[in-house]
């Protein structure tokens, strides 16, 4: 648990922690979790009550928030005297406060079930999961049927797949399987984790429909989630078979691969694409585009959006704002999400200042670039908007010109790094949780840029075609040149917030040894492996030294 200390009661609470023995911020091991089944009051410290008491009458939000965050993780915190001020403070004016007041119903209902309290508990559960307007709640809901402590919130030692009492209830489940069905549902990654785990909920007759309703998701990594477990499903529940038979028709070309892999028939061909009304009024086929449709919603589509110097493509390039110009695109929605029905449009508008003849000499690609380079032999155009890409050698560059010479996001790019070290030593730094508990794959697996697979298997196994997708993906983030200014090394050394010279990180420090982590030296020895490679000798010197320290990190 990570908090900050804004005041001095923050401080008195943090230090108070760290006198009783306990650190506020400690692992889960070092509290005590709410039983799975009925119990006597669990053990508590009357001076730690006192002192939450205290805080959880403070005039200040956060204060309050923290204290009810305590006791949600700590068993010796979880007093009855609690359990009507945790109930007032569902309906507090901060949504935090509200947020850790829910998340504290776990331990509620484990300690109350059956009672009045335990059957108010449930019910505040079931009314949270439907409130559409209030996300953060259903994600804290969805940490508590979880059971696992993986939110951070609760744990229940005994759930297993689940909590069973709340994934056997039939008001919970019904409202899963609708947040699930729903195509406007945010909380679609986060359900299929949820069922992917629970072999309860994967049994429920309408779980399938549900999961397969997914596959239509706008979302490539949500329509990637849903076809693995629908294949997952088919293995146990054959009247999966059907949906997987309708999945073979999908616009989604991971999904036909998966989907014919299962029931072991080949691969079909891609259905017929309608013809779509681009922006500058030409009807386009999809399928008569020579270019990656998924490659170009997961990089190039990105970019648009992107600042370049304060400006995007979308400020000007808009229908409202350039009525009359060739290149015309679709803005995102507020959230800065496109509709897969978007997507399409755009991929096909494009195509008015790409050279189909000579992609390399599209305007798409050169306007943004500096016409007055003096780096590589590539020149750009005069843009109104101005330069984007000072060179050739941009990152953001190379990405467009990798799409245009025919790049897919399914094949391995023609620049390879060892494919076979990547595999061996780079694949598990991404898997292997960092101090907080959580791989980069817990948050890549929706990134643009690095976007990284889940292993398949519960052991932790990459499929192959996992291996390929985020060893491309890898690829974009790095520097052989310059290995060091590698993103894929800079943005897990760096805090949060960012510091003079490093980059901000939305997953903070990764490795807390940082440059003598055996994962640095892992991915710097596979970036430079071209230059490594002209003295074996220190090549094999550095290949035992990342085994040496990966070892002394496990």
């Amino acid at each position: 648990m990570r908090i900050l200390i804004r005041n001095q009661n923050f401080i008195f609470l943090a230090a108070f922690g760290a006198c009783l023995g306990f650190a506020l911020c400690g692992s889960r091991s070092s509290s005590k979790p709410a039983s799975s089944v009925p119990s006597a009051t669990p053990r508590v410290d009357p001076g730690v009550v006192s002192t939450l008491q205290t805080l959880l009458g403070s005039t200040q939000a956060d204060v309050r928030a923290s204290a009810l965050d305590w006791i949600s993780r700590d068993g010796r915190a979880q007093s009855s005297d609690f359990v009507s001020t945790i109930f007032m403070d569902l309906k507090d004016a901060n949504g935090g406060v509200r947020d850790k007041a829910l998340a504290n119903l776990g331990w509620i209902l484990d300690r109350y079930r059956g009672s009045p309290i335990g059957e108010r508990a449930i019910e505040t559960i079931q009314s949270a999961l439907k409130q559409a307007n209030d996300r953060d709640g259903q994600l804290v809901v969805l940490d508590l049927i979880g059971g696992t402590g993986e939110g951070g919130v609760y744990v229940n030692s005994g759930a297993g797949g689940g909590n069973a009492i709340l994934i056997s209830d039939p008001l919970i489940r019904n409202t899963l399987i609708a947040l699930l069905t729903n195509s406007e549902s945010s909380l679609r990654p986060q359900i299929l984790t949820l069922v992917s785990g629970s072999s309860s909920l994967q049994s429920d007759p309408a779980m399938p429909a549900a999961v397969a309703a997914a596959l239509e998701d706008d979302d490539l990594s949500v329509r990637n989630q849903a076809i693995r477990l629908l294949v997952t499903m088919y293995g146990e529940r054959p009247p999966c078979k059907p949906l997987l038979e309708s999945a073979l028709e999908s616009g989604d070309p991971n999904v036909r691969l998966q989907a014919a892999r299962a029931l072991g028939v080949p691969v079909p061909p891609p259905p017929p694409q309608p013809r779509l009304v681009s922006l500058t009024g030409e009807k386009v086929s999809m399928a008569a585009v020579p270019f990656d449709f998924n490659y170009f919603t997961a990089f190039v589509q990105p970019l648009f959006v992107k600042k370049y110097g304060g400006t995007a493509c979308v400020d000007c390039h808009t229908p409202d704002s350039n009525a009359s110009g060739s290149f015309r695109i679709l803005a995102p929605d507020a959230g800065g999400h496109y509709t897969l029905q978007q997507s399409r449009i755009n991929f096909v508008s494009v195509l008015a200042v790409i050279d189909r003849k000579q992609p390399l000499e599209s305007k798409l690609l050169l306007k943004p670039l500096n016409p007055l380079t003096k780096e590589g032999a590539i020149r750009g155009m005069h843009h109104d908007g101005g330069v984007f890409w000072a060179d050739q050698y941009d990152p953001d560059f190379e990405m467009l010109e990798d799409w245009l010479r025919g790049a897919k996001l399914e094949d391995a790019p023609a620049k390879q790094l060892d494919f076979a070290y990547f595999q061996k030593h780079v694949e598990p730094i991404f898997s292997t949780p960092g101090p907080d508990g959580f791989a980069c794959i817990n948050c890549h697996f929706s990134h643009a840029i690095l976007h990284l697979e889940s292993p398949e298997t519960a052991q932790g196994k990459f499929s192959i075609e996992e291996v390929v997708n985020n060893y491309q993906s890898a690829l974009r983030v790095v520097d052989e040149e310059a290995p060091s200014n590698s993103y894929i090394v800079r943005k897990p050394t760096s805090p949060r917030e960012g510091v003079p010279g490093g980059l901000s990180h939305a997953g903070g420090v990764r490795w807390p040894q940082e440059k003598q982590s055996w994962q640095y030296h892992a991915l710097i020895t596979w970036i430079g492996m071209a230059n490594l490679a002209k003295s074996s000798g220190k090549s094999s010197q550095v290949h035992a030294s990342n085994q040496n320290l990966r070892s002394a990190g496990k």
